[in-house]
């Protein structure tokens, strides 16, 4: 998983880890169950063994050349030239928008940082997924950033994920074992594509592109394989033949996003510092 950013794009950073940038191939896996889950998840596995973080030195960069990268792949997390709320958004699993409160130096700084995972006394690799390794950073932060923080609810607009007459794929009462929820592009198009998906995973999956919590409200039990084809942001800039993903839910699935407005977990910053040295 693989995130690069223009200085400019970077400022603007939605769900980091999602809006990954890789040329005509497979994106992300797209499923996100929000910072409780991040939190959870972080306190059943180990620390990172090896972790070097120091503020970007953008001495020798010009403005035109700087940018900002994110990673994680091969039991690996790398961050260059990047803020610690982004860092945070990545960790706890949350967009920008429902993280308030960091201030001072700590705030502007961006920061290098690299964290790896050693093969184990076999010198085989551990196989950690992405999220078990964003979760990882959780602790990390709290090591290096003296990172304290809260979740507190925060009333903000949302999608209800309904039935828009019927559904128009089966659904299987076969036991979930983990969905497979990938994004891809094709020339102009977006396409998710799910296999054994409840629909609290395509509501997760939705979330993403349409910037909003979606919350499942369709009553749909089971999981379904699911394709979904919708129009690129940036081939909806250049005009002709739009496709909105609202339009693709209608069409596509016989489900509708519908607006609404509920309880979403924010984080507040209680205590952030300068990362200790390495």
């Amino acid at each position: 998983m693989i995130l690069h950013l223009s200085r400019k794009a970077a400022k603007l950073l939605l769900f980091a880890f999602v809006s990954i940038l890789i040329p005509s191939a497979i994106q992300a896996q797209l499923k996100h169950e929000g910072p409780a889950k991040a939190i959870a998840l972080a306190a059943t596995l180990p620390p990172y063994d090896v972790v070097s973080i120091k503020q970007h030195d953008s001495s020798n960069e010009s403005p035109n050349e700087q940018s900002a990268t994110m990673s994680i792949s091969n039991d690996i997390f790398t961050a260059i030239n990047m803020p610690l709320k982004s860092i945070i958004e990545l960790a706890y699993d949350v967009k920008s928008d429902r993280i308030s409160d960091i201030s001072g130096p700590v705030e502007s700084a961006r920061f290098d940082v690299e964290a790896k995972v050693l093969a184990g006394d076999d010198g085989k690799p551990h196989k950690l997924t992405d999220t078990q390794l964003a979760a990882m950073i959780i602790p990390l932060l709290a090591d290096r950033f003296h990172l304290k923080l809260h979740l507190q609810p925060k009333i903000m607009s949302t999608y209800d994920l309904v039935l828009h007459g019927e559904p128009k794929f089966n659904l299987s009462q076969t036991e979930s074992t983990g969905a497979n929820i990938n994004m891809s592009r094709t020339n102009d198009d977006k396409i998710l594509t799910a296999k054994g998906a409840t629909m609290s995973d395509l509501a997760s999956a939705l979330s993403d592109d349409v910037g909003r919590q979606v919350v499942d409200k369709t009553g749909l039990t089971g999981i379904a394989d699911i394709t979904l084809k919708w129009t690129s942001d940036e081939a909806a800039d250049q005009g002709g033949t739009i496709v909105s993903i609202f339009t693709a839910v209608q069409e596509q699935l016989g489900l509708k996003l519908q607006t609404s407005k509920g309880p979403v977990d924010s984080l507040v910053i209680d205590h952030a510092e300068m990362p200790s040295v390495n």
